[in-house]
């Protein structure tokens, strides 16, 4: 693996695990955030439907250990990853059909931040 391959597989599980860590702040958010599937609709600037996420999501959920919502935040940071390095042809969408792919067959639930980083890397390679 080349040396910017694995920094950069690197600094998206960062990114991950950081996304996943609660804020200190006591004062709730004055709204309810976007369910997952529809928080990645929005980011893609409305190419896929919401009901096109949500079944990504669930095909992709239960082969994972974390929860939606993480899964859709590993999604975006997959693809601002690429975009940050040039590799401009990843969408929310395309992320979660490649990753969901990218499991393999048979496996337990894992930690699909695991599958996300070596995507990158392969992108990226």
């Amino acid at each position: 693996m080349n040396r910017t391959a694995t920094t950069a597989a690197g600094a998206l599980l960062a990114t991950l695990t950081l996304a996943g860590c609660s804020s200190s702040d006591p004062t709730p958010a004055p709204t309810t955030p976007p369910r997952p599937a529809q928080m990645l609709a929005d980011l893609d600037g409305g190419k896929r439907d919401t009901a096109s996420y949500q079944a990504m999501l669930d095909k992709w959920a239960p082969k994972c250990t974390q929860t939606p919502e993480k899964l859709a935040a590993i999604a975006n940071a997959v693809v601002e990853e690429l975009r940050k390095n040039g590799i401009s042809d990843e969408t929310e969408y395309s992320a979660l059909v490649h990753l969901n792919q990218s499991m393999p067959g048979g496996a337990s639930k894992m930690d699909c931040t695991d599958i996300a980083a070596a995507y990158v890397t392969l992108r990226e390679g």
